[in-house]
């Protein structure tokens, strides 16, 4: 059998496995039963296919984690059920199965602001079931009236989850099955949040939420390796914190909201400098992991509507970028800004439009070791003699089809992909089709 023949019985497959869970969704997201103890259940289901390709760009080298200049288009798949199991006592079990497959561009790897968000989530061409998310959800009402001006709550979570869930949120770029699709812009590329390779992280989130003010708390563990598959047991000694304050107000009549994020991660870290200037180590980062390294950050996100059918965002990012990257993506510093808007165009009230640029940097420690040879988990040409700010640009519409469908558009523009002058710029061109139930 020739590799295009299994290819396409790979692809196959998929869509047959997500047929299949799109048709047993069809008869189980009217489900809703209700007793004398209050317990009820919800199933919804959504399945996003994404297919990109990008152009054949200048590329005077690669190294083993350049992005690609000359490949085929790659197509991913993930499917997902949402299960919520309403308990008594304002208890909610959240299960979320996931089916994923196919192949991103170049592996996901060579652009640090990867142009596709589901990238990650896929860790075999052929169809891959995963448990995804599994967590415990209480909550308490703790003041006010009932009423919404005044209706404040405590929420509890423990679990498996992905801590992006509750935290870095906003209404206009936090989607990339629905928004941008950038990894530089669907969250704060500069806070390497804790996650497996799928994107769960088993831990706890304490939540304080009213209409103007929101404090949120987490502690996860880690990946036992970079971007790993496992957890590493030694909780005492690779653990990640978060706090995030979020401000809600409202510019005229139009609301908005700002919110700070303050994060601290540990593990079994390498450093960048101990990688690059002892001989010993042979500019290879792994060999210099050890327990009680840390990495420290913040990020500010911004949203603000213009009316009912726009708004615009903005995100600030930044790490002390000493060692290495460890879970999400190799940015150290990072600013991001766009609109999204409704535009009703030939009275399409439901379709979506996107533009919005993304400029993301390195520390000093971080561009020396890529610079010496080295290679993170994601980026690594093999030099870097011509360093430059990573910049990317994302615009997009969404054709809504109908309550289901939507099908959209999009393109990016990476200029210095992996911080390179040589390389690039990179066009990438991508299509999307999102069904929700």
């Amino acid at each position: 059998m020739s590799s295009q023949t299994r290819h396409r019985s790979k692809n196959l497959k998929m869509i047959i496995a997500s047929a299949f869970l799109l048709t047993l969704s069809m008869y189980a997201s009217a489900f809703s039963q209700t007793s004398e103890n209050k317990v009820s259940a919800s199933l919804h289901f959504q399945q996003t296919l994404i297919m990109q390709a990008n152009n054949n760009f200048p590329s005077p080298y690669a190294g083993r984690n350049s992005f690609l200049s000359k490949e085929p288009p790659a197509l991913s798949i993930t499917s997902n059920f949402f299960l919520n199991v309403h308990l008594p006592d304002s208890f909610r079990i959240t299960f979320n199965p996931e089916l994923s497959g196919g192949k991103a561009l170049s592996g996901a790897l060579g652009i640090a602001g990867f142009p596709n968000g589901d990238a990650f989530r896929i860790g075999k061409p052929t169809p891959q079931l995963s448990s995804g998310e599994l967590y415990l959800r209480k909550s308490f009402s703790i003041s006010g009236t009932g009423s919404a001006d005044d209706a404040a709550s405590l929420r509890f979570i423990l679990g498996k989850f992905s801590i992006v869930d509750f935290f870095d949120r906003n209404a206009y770029s936090n989607d990339a099955r629905t928004q941008f699709m950038s990894w530089a812009l669907m969250n704060n590329g500069a806070w390497d949040y804790p996650a497996d390779t799928r994107g769960y992280i088993p831990g706890f989130v304490a939540e304080y939420l009213s209409p103007i003010f929101t404090l949120r708390v987490a502690a996860t563990m880690q990946t036992s390796s970079a971007n790993g598959p496992r957890f590493d047991p030694n909780v005492a000694k690779a653990h990640s914190f978060a706090i995030q304050g979020g401000y809600g107000y409202k510019l005229g009549r139009q609301p908005g909201k700002i919110r700070l994020l303050l994060y601290y991660n540990t593990g079994h870290f390498g450093n960048f400098n101990e990688a690059t200037n002892n001989p010993i180590y042979n500019h290879n980062i792994i060999l210099t992991r050890q327990y009680g390294r840390t990495k420290i950050g913040f990020g500010i996100n911004f949203q603000q509507s213009l009316c009912k059918d726009a708004g615009v965002f903005a995100r600030i990012g930044w790490d002390d970028g000493q060692n290495e990257t460890w879970s999400y993506t190799e940015i150290d510093r990072t600013i991001s800004a766009g609109v999204l808007t409704w535009p009703h165009i030939c009275g399409r009230r439901h379709d979506t439009f996107g533009l919005a640029v993304a400029v993301d940097g390195l520390s000093n420690a971080h561009r020396a070791y890529l610079a010496s040879g080295g290679y993170g988990f994601i980026l690594g040409d093999g030099k870097l003699p011509h360093y430059g700010l990573e910049s990317i640009l994302e615009t997009f519409y969404s054709f809504r089809v109908d309550k289901m469908l939507a099908l959209t558009a999009d393109y990016q523009f990476i200029l210095n992909p992996a911080y390179n002058r040589d390389r690039g710029p990179v066009d990438v061109f991508g299509v999307r089709a999102h069904v929700t139930m």
